[in-house]
């Protein structure tokens, strides 16, 4: 290849191009800055964010909820022993500490130190927004701290783009989509009261966040558009300004043209490239993403046909065309993810230039999700206790890496693919996730049929009369009650008066959709049960709710806050009933229920909100 000015003259015309400049160069301040550019510049940031005596009126919100995410993140749970998250979720931490670039005994330097002395607790954070990990840096980090807070408790925390693996066992996870989705909660739940100032900083520090994180896919599409039109000015412009890809055989051409350059021409380019950096870099990287073009080749040599894979730049994915047949058995996922079915295989590349194939279960409906986990486990499929809990949503079943020696080849990395795809222990679990559904379908029928006898053989009409009876002697008209087979339920006329702040709910629940409800039902051992709920109201009401209950003194778990949570029960109680048909005594057990001194605090609490 020679140097060809038309090349990049065209570049320069196209549409396209255009679009996808104008797309990465909308005003941002902290771009003007170059914020975005700087590991240390985030370690900035942060430090600002988890310092609760700062200007953001943030408190310690960011600690809290740091500490809340640890816990939920499925690659933490073995690393949880002996630290007393719970008691952390409703401590006070005004008197934190904040550090910034820490030296220690090796010279160094720990991005932040978070010392929590009231608790004898230290957060020590390695910040890797773009970075590599350094051979034995985590180590260091970790000795130093427990060196110097010998009585406190140390916890080490690996923050990376993308959930990347600490190379030390003890290194906690976690990544700037929690960082992200943080910041975002506390804008929504608090933008009345912050000063525009604050609000402007944290909306330009979360677009940042989102250009590196949530995948645009017109601009992928637009970048790769770009590019096959234009890839010979696209790799000359970036090749011309990076030296480290001199030894990838593909460029060979490309850098023997480069070095035949004038000053001025080099001069030249560097302008060029300079005044439109960003785009050029994300066009090079997703248009001449080996993983890309690999992978349609894997997608031929496996013929799969074009409605079960995504070529996506950055994580193709695909599914078997034979999981098409699974959906009426596990249900669709919720809407977005990926190829719109509950199972996904993907291919990635990691941060130690591995290349890595993925099999997960998504968010398909949870008695759904709960039976098809189930199942893989009864096939010898390891699954974590937690992957059950309602409100998880994926839940990776299978992982395996192999090295690429050389990602400028992109025969190495089909052939990667090929191998990653055909191993045995992938087959394998293969056939036990098709054994796990067989399993599934099989029962549908037999526990629909069981149900079905159960009902029959039990079946006893939840009696009505005390019911009514009790609604008409406290208040509650026809509108706010409903009489099931089983149950009765109800609603306070202040349940309703709570819309107005904090709306209905995100989802059907009961007949009403309303912010909380009670209900009466028979047991099967014959008691009767009196149940008080806050229902799945939209995130940032639930928890704005939750918290203005809390000052009052109810008690949530740290469970109920996070935003995926959708019922909280607050009150149940139970009482034995000798003779179901004695309407008089059932009428008195309910009274006695709803008046239990408990349940009359709560609704007091509740009405004054």
């Amino acid at each position: 290849m020679t140097f060809s000015i038309e090349t990049i003259a065209q570049l320069d015309h196209s549409k396209e191009f255009a679009h996808l400049h104008q797309k990465f160069h909308q005003f941002n301040p902290l771009k003007v800055l170059r914020v975005d550019q700087f590991e240390i510049r985030h370690s900035n940031v942060l430090a600002w964010l988890l310092d609760p005596n700062e200007n953001h009126h943030l408190g310690n919100f960011f600690v809290k909820q740091i500490l809340s995410r640890l816990v939920t993140r499925q690659e933490n749970e073995d690393k949880l022993v002996g630290i007393d998250f719970l008691s952390y979720m409703h401590a006070s931490f005004s008197d934190a500490e904040i550090y910034r670039e820490v030296k220690t005994h090796t010279s160094r330097y720990i991005d932040l130190v978070v010392v929590l002395p009231s608790h004898k607790l230290v957060l020590v954070i390695e910040n890797k927004f773009h970075a590599f990990e350094s051979l034995g840096q985590l180590d260091d980090y970790l000795e130093y701290a427990r060196t110097v807070y010998k009585d406190f408790k140390v916890i080490p925390i690996f923050l990376t783009l993308r959930s990347d693996t600490p190379t030390h066992s003890e290194y906690l996870v976690l990544d700037y989509n929690d960082i992200l989705e943080i910041i975002l909660l506390h804008t929504e739940l608090n933008r009345e009261v912050m000063s525009e100032s604050i609000f402007d900083f944290l909306m330009h520090y979360t677009a940042i966040l989102k250009e590196e994180l949530v995948q645009d896919e017109d601009a992928i599409q637009l970048a790769q558009d770009v590019y096959q039109s234009n890839k010979a000015a696209v790799d000359f412009l970036y090749l011309s300004q990076h030296d480290e890809f001199r030894k990838h055989p593909r460029y060979r051409e490309i850098y023997q043209s480069v070095d035949g350059l004038s000053i001025v021409q080099m001069n030249a380019l560097k302008r060029i490239y300079e005044k439109k950096k960003q785009t050029i870099d994300y066009i090079f990287k997703i248009g001449s993403s080996i993983l890309h073009e690999a992978f349609l080749s894997f997608v031929q040599l496996e013929d799969l046909p074009a409605d079960v894979y995504k070529a996506h730049a950055q994580v193709p994915n695909f599914i078997l065309p034979e999981w098409l047949d699974f959906t009426d058995v596990i249900g669709k996922p919720e809407q977005g993810y990926w190829r719109g079915h509950g199972l996904i295989i993907w291919f990635e590349r990691t941060w130690d230039e591995r290349l890595k194939i993925n099999i997960e279960v998504g968010p398909v409906p949870y008695e759904n999700r709960l039976k098809l986990l189930n199942a893989l486990e009864t096939q010898g499929i390891t699954i974590r206790p937690s992957a059950k809990l309602e409100g998880k949503k994926y839940t990776k079943i299978y992982t395996e890496t192999l090295s690429i020696i050389d990602w400028a080849n992109k025969q190495e990395v089909v052939t990667g693919m090929e191998t990653l795809y055909h191993a045995d222990n992938l087959k394998n679990t293969l056939r036990k996730i098709a054994k796990a559904v067989e399993i599934i379908e099989n029962n549908l029928e037999q526990e629909v049929q069981e149900e079905r006898l159960i009902s029959e053989r039990t079946y006893e009409r939840f009696p009505q009369n005390p019911f009514l009876k009790f609604a008409q002697n406290h208040g509650i008209v026809s509108s706010l009650y409903r009489v099931g087979n089983k149950n009765a339920s109800f609603l306070m006329t202040e349940f309703r008066e709570l819309e107005k702040s904090f709306g209905v709910t995100r989802e059907k629940w009961w007949w009403h959709d309303s912010t909380f409800t009670y209900w009466f039902e028979r047991l099967r051992d014959d008691r009767l049960k009196l149940t008080l709920e806050l229902g799945p109201l939209q995130a940032d009401k639930r928890l704005k709710m939750i918290n203005q209950l809390e000052e009052s003194g109810i008690v949530f778990s740290a469970q109920s806050k996070l935003p995926t949570s959708r019922y909280t029960r607050l009150f149940s109680k139970s009482v034995f009933i000798e003779n179901w048909n004695d309407e008089e005594e059932l009428y008195r057990e309910m009274v006695r229920l709803f008046e239990e001194d408990k349940n009359q605090e709560l609704l007091e609490i509740i009405k004054s909100l």
